[in-house]
């Protein structure tokens, strides 16, 4: 059974989910209870807290994220069969799943928003569309929702564990940390909460790009111009990156401006945390289309697995270029150059 919100639920699978599922979760992990530490207990809840969120809505996501720091505490924590928090680093992760449970119930609020826009968009338009375009249209949308949720739970793992055991340190009494490691360790948090924050701000872009109800403003653009905004987007990125701009004598094109820089923008980022300097960054017209290009270098692989995300910035670009009529393609040579590719008509006649 597949619902889209809390009202086509009973009270009581509601209670069930939010209350009976988690006791069952804590009590199939007792038995691996010396094994598991409360950071690895926690993020298996926030799975299911995340799959609460989509289905029953942010208030059951909180319950649910409650009860199952109740559940923490009582089986995992020592003195165990109490509520008793007796070292303050137990009570900050506590604290950082409470925050996180509300902050995937918020984020999945978000998303059932703008799918309940698009349904109810799709459902007007089902007048002027055939049954082969209405079917590719909702296909898109749940995409698009089982990739958001597969970036929620893979993104925040990482963040939350290193957030989660870098302020276990720097609260454990009986540590004795200097201040060099105490820098290092709160340096650990502040990055991790920035990368929680871009990923955030990824899935808002997303978002934007994906409203149904989006028209495109075609103008005239000139690249250069593009490309400086898309910069200006990623500035803290970018900023100290080199850059090589490599335009035709032609650099004007017609496109929607923000659409076209927020594709450009995760394009340099995929190529930036993925790849080695310097950066290019080519445009052309070629047979009635426009080619904006991004190459560099692929990075080694063990920077390639410590960067890696899980492909929004794609989505984004394979979606503006949906609106343009175009397509964005993603390749490497021999694994040794990487090439991000916009290509769209240079003409108004496409569908939007």
């Amino acid at each position: 059974m597949k619902l889209s919100h809390a009202g086509h639920f009973s009270i009581w699978l509601l209670l069930l989910l939010a209350l009976v599922v988690p006791v069952m979760l804590a009590l199939l992990l007792l038995p691996a209870r010396a094994l598991l530490n409360t950071t690895d207990v926690a993020m298996l809840q926030l799975l299911w807290v995340t799959w609460v969120a989509q289905q029953a809505g942010q208030r059951w996501a909180v319950i649910t994220t409650v009860s199952s720091v109740l559940l923490l505490n009582w089986f995992f924590v020592e003195p165990y069969n109490t509520l008793y928090i007796n070292h303050i680093d137990y009570l900050i992760t506590f604290i950082v799943m409470l925050l996180l449970g509300s902050f995937i119930g918020r984020l999945s609020g978000r998303l059932r928003v703008e799918l309940a826009r698009a349904k109810k968009h799709m459902r007007q338009r089902q007048l002027l569309a055939g049954k082969n375009r209405q079917a590719r249209f909702q296909a898109e949308l749940e995409h698009s929702r089982a990739m958001l949720l597969r970036s929620i739970s893979h993104d925040l793992r990482t963040p939350l564990a290193t957030i989660m055991g870098a302020s276990s340190m720097l609260a454990d009494s009986e540590l004795t940390l200097s201040n060099e490691e105490i820098r290092e360790q709160a340096g650990n948090i502040y990055r991790q909460s920035g990368l929680l924050s871009e990923h955030f701000d990824k899935v808002m872009e997303l978002s934007r790009v994906q409203q149904p109800q989006r028209t495109l403003a075609r103008a005239d653009l000139d690249v250069a111009d593009v490309v400086s905004a898309a910069i200006s987007r990623r500035v803290q990125l970018l900023s100290h990156q080199p850059l090589q701009i490599q335009l035709s004598n032609n650099t004007h094109c017609l496109a929607d401006s923000t659409l076209l820089e927020i594709a450009l923008a995760n394009m340099l980022e995929n190529a930036v945390r993925h790849g080695a300097a310097p950066v290019s960054v080519s445009f052309n017209q070629d047979n009635g289309y426009y080619h904006l290009r991004v190459s560099n270098a692929i990075a080694s692989h063990s920077r390639a697995q410590r960067d890696s995300g899980t492909g929004l910035g794609t989505a984004i670009c394979k979606a503006v270029m949906q609106l343009h009529g175009g397509q964005f393609s993603l390749q490497s040579n021999n694994n040794q150059t990487m090439l991000a590719q916009l290509r769209w008509p240079a003409t108004t006649d496409t569908a939007e």
